[in-house]
């Protein structure tokens, strides 16, 4: 187990250091299997080249649909409407609860964390100016309404329900009760952190401190965003309530908000810009697929995971730990779902009910994947100029402690439900 830990240690250090998992899934693969005394370039391509290509094969469509909807959502301004209402609705000391439920629709909407950053900071920015509010305070609201709620919420669109399904063969509304129970318990949480860091800093600046939870609406703001939803619960309505395929729900989805923004937007240059958005997290996902198979393959690795196997601890908790262990170390929610299955799913699938080991597996990968080498929090420090100093410790307790708050009360739902 050394040689993989020495692998794990240069996998984090290449990511910290900004070097895309797409270059330091393969160099970690290789050394350890150098450690390992295996044939290198044998394993790499019975074993790494063959799981990043079958990810890919799988999941192309799902997040090539994903970044289209995002896209014209983004260059239609619907993103802009749905975000604006929001915050035209709420009183300052709830702005960054506003911008928290805001990326958590535009998550349920299938727009990934990568593009959030970009279609939600700029409205954010402007109302936390006017609110005399930190900018620091954004990247925590972001990220932890797609970590909390729109990741591991029953009925999601994100990749990880979708992978989850396709390798249980579940609904996307599998673990509905577990689901909603244990999101809300970590939504409420975060909500009251965000509240209360809020007001904390109105009061430390002498910034307006309103009474009142909501304002009254604007009502074209109101038309805009009810118009602007209508992608999104296409999307919803298909995938969680018709039970229909994927694909075809993103597709309709995306055909749908073509149509409403067709004068407002250049169809071509948001498809061919579309393909840039959905490669990059693609091959994040891929290559983490691709790494997840190579330490699966290894003797040393398979010993570990049967000691692991025979603990004295309940199967669900047992997968919670280890798909937390795994998105920690790989800083991606998807991959940690990907390594554990590829390495313990056939084991625990037999011993529980497949719908709550769909829910928790979801819910324990959003917990420590968000460390500080996560590529979306690294993607949002280079783009918002924040440092890691100014930003981390709100965004560590929206996005790790959160979740790991929804984990526990998952785990607690599922023995006693």
């Amino acid at each position: 187990m050394l040689s993989i830990g020495i692998g794990f240690v240069i996998l984090i250090t290449l990511i910290i250091l900004k070097v895309s998992i797409v270059i330091a899934a393969p160099l970690s693969s290789i050394v350890i299997l150098y450690l390992n005394n295996l044939n290198v370039l044998e394993v790499l391509n019975t074993q790494y080249l063959p799981g990043f290509a079958a990810f890919v094969q799988d999941y192309l469509f799902i997040f090539l649909l994903s970044a289209i909807l995002g896209k014209i959502m983004e260059e239609s301004d619907d993103a802009t409407s749905i975000g604006e209402f929001v915050l035209n609705v709420l009183s300052y000391k709830y702005a960054a609860v506003g911008i928290f439920f805001v990326s958590v629709l535009l998550s349920l909407g299938g727009i990934s964390g990568f593009v959030l950053i970009f279609t939600i900071y700029p409205i954010a920015k402007s109302v936390f100016e006017e609110a005399n509010l930190p900018k620091s305070l954004i990247l925590a609201a972001i990220a932890g309404g797609t970590v909390v709620v729109g990741l591991p919420l029953p009925g999601s669109p994100q990749v990880h329900n979708l992978i989850m399904m396709d390798y249980l063969n579940t609904s996307a509304l599998a673990g509905l009760g577990l689901g909603l129970v244990s999101v809300s318990a970590g939504a409420l949480a975060a909500v009251l952190y965000l509240r209360h860091r809020s007001i904390s800093f109105l009061a430390q600046s002498g910034g307006k401190i309103s009474k009142s939870v909501l304002k009254k609406p604007e009502l074209a703001k109101m038309m805009n965003f009810i118009t602007a939803t209508l992608p999104l619960l296409t999307v919803f309505i298909l995938l969680a309530v018709l039970s229909k395929d994927p694909v075809l729900a993103l597709f309709l989805g995306v055909i749908v908000s073509i149509i409403k923004n067709f004068k407002k937007i250049d169809l071509f240059k948001i498809l061919n810009e579309s393909i840039s958005n959905a490669v990059l997290p693609l091959m994040f996902a891929a290559s983490a697929m691709g790494f997840g198979r190579v330490i699966s393959s290894l003797p040393v690795f398979k010993g570990f995971l049967q000691t692991l196997l025979n603990l004295p601890l309940h199967p669900y908790l047992l997968v919670g730990l280890i798909t937390n262990i795994a998105a920690g170390l790989l800083g991606s929610a998807s991959g940690g779902i990907l390594l554990t299955l590829s390495t313990v799913g056939e084991n625990i699938v037999q011993l529980v009910d497949p719908e709550k080991l769909h829910r928790i597996t979801i819910i324990a990968s959003t917990g420590l994947d968000t460390l500080p080498h996560n590529s979306s929090y690294l993607a949002m420090l280079a783009y918002t100029g924040l440092k890691f100093r100014e930003s981390y410790f709100d965004y560590f307790i929206v996005t790790v402690v959160a979740p790991l708050i929804s984990f526990a009360v998952a785990v607690i739902f599922a023995l006693n439900f």
